[in-house]
């Protein structure tokens, strides 16, 4: 049965450093979580805490209710998948997988009943036998994915697991994960610092920065509704401008940018008017207006072909460089040197606070 994992105002530190500090979340049983953000950010120090490498200086790490802080790793029934798989070289497939069974002292009848199922769910059982120097990346880290998960684990956690294969072996494994992690149905906490890799295999993400959590979500709403300007730009990229609000009155706010000024519906009633504001633009978001001067004066300084879209780097007048993402079936590609006007996808866009802390989208109204 999957369990919860809770965690709740946790501290951790590293001599006199406070690399965490009061932080908390809640993990739901059979959810694939994942602790998403640069180098640096606490996220590895946060599993290592949940498994018990990393001793928890204040807080609370329950799981289904049960405190486990003062537990040894090895009591802790989780199943870990380290980021450089830490195969043994001497071993066969099938004697890797069966290693943890082993030391649990399991029945040798019910250690090759569970590595046989394991071998068929991470579709390797055609190489049981084979060592591990004579297998590619991905087969490596299924191996190491199956020994984590045959010891039957409460929870599972993965550190950086693909960091370590080339790009089409990513996409290949991180499918994979998510597919078995499905069917297996066990709660996973997923350590990455790669963004597509968690939009792609995530139930919710959790971005942190400087020990922080900065927003926890849906990967759909982590990209749409980012909760301030550090998640939008951290996840996919941003176009950060400066703005305005003009006026916030009858569920209908008036944003400007230089002279370009649009209405939107969905901007909290708290908000004021005529006070700064930081407007985010993703690249697919902007409209390329070449008919009328309505929107932001800009100049094409260059732009890629890429098939299905062209993008383009554009600059305004005040020289702020712009990426513009557009359909590659909309017209001719825009010269170099061109002159054009940027409308924004009013329903699309987020605005923030002056400082970028906070979201001014009210996520209750539909734009």
């Amino acid at each position: 049965m999957s369990v919860a994992i809770s965690i709740e105002n946790v501290v951790k530190r590293f001599g006199k450093e406070t690399v965490i500090n009061g932080l908390s979340l809640e993990i739901k049983p059979g959810e694939f979580f994942t602790l998403l953000g640069p180098s640096g950010c606490g996220k590895t120090t946060l599993l290592r805490m949940i498994i018990g490498f990393n001793s928890i200086e204040g807080g609370q790490i329950k799981i289904d209710g049960k405190v486990i802080n003062n537990i040894p790793t090895n009591k802790r029934n989780m199943g870990m998948v380290f980021q450089n798989y830490a195969i043994f070289p001497h071993m066969s497939v099938k004697d890797n997988i069966a290693f943890g069974l082993k030391n649990r002292k399991v029945p040798k009848a019910e250690i090759e009943k569970r590595v046989d199922e394991i071998l068929k769910i991470v579709k390797i059982d055609h190489l049981k036998d084979r060592m591990p120097h004579k297998m590619s990346g991905g087969q490596q880290q299924r191996i190491a994915l199956a020994r984590a998960i045959v010891i039957h684990p409460e929870v599972l956690l993965m550190d950086e697991p693909l960091s370590n294969l080339d790009a089409k072996l990513r996409t290949e494994m991180r499918n994979a994960i998510k597919q078995i992690q499905q069917q297996v149905g066990i709660t996973t906490v997923y350590v990455t610092h790669d963004q597509e890799e968690a939009l792609a295999v995530s139930d919710r993400i959790a971005v942190m920065n400087g020990g922080v959590i900065q927003q926890i979500d849906t990967p759909k709403n982590i990209y749409q509704r980012p909760a301030n300007t550090f998640v939008s730009t951290f996840i996919g990229l941003s176009n950060i401008m400066d703005g305005k609000l003009e006026s916030n009155e009858n569920g209908k706010a008036l944003i400007r940018i230089g002279d370009y000024k649009f209405q939107m519906n969905n901007i909290k009633k708290d908000c004021g008017s005529n006070c700064p504001v930081k407007v985010s633009v993703r690249p697919e978001e902007f409209i390329i207006n070449k008919e009328t001067e309505e929107g932001i004066p800009v100049t094409v300084k260059s732009s890629v072909f890429l098939g299905v879209t062209t993008h383009y780097f554009v600059e305004t007048k005040e020289g702020q460089e712009i990426e513009v993402i557009q359909s590659s079936d909309i017209g001719e590609i825009i010269p170099n040197g061109k002159k054009v006007h940027l409308k924004v996808q009013v329903q699309k866009i987020n605005v923030f606070s002056e400082d970028g802390s906070r979201s001014f989208i009210d996520r209750e109204v539909r734009p």
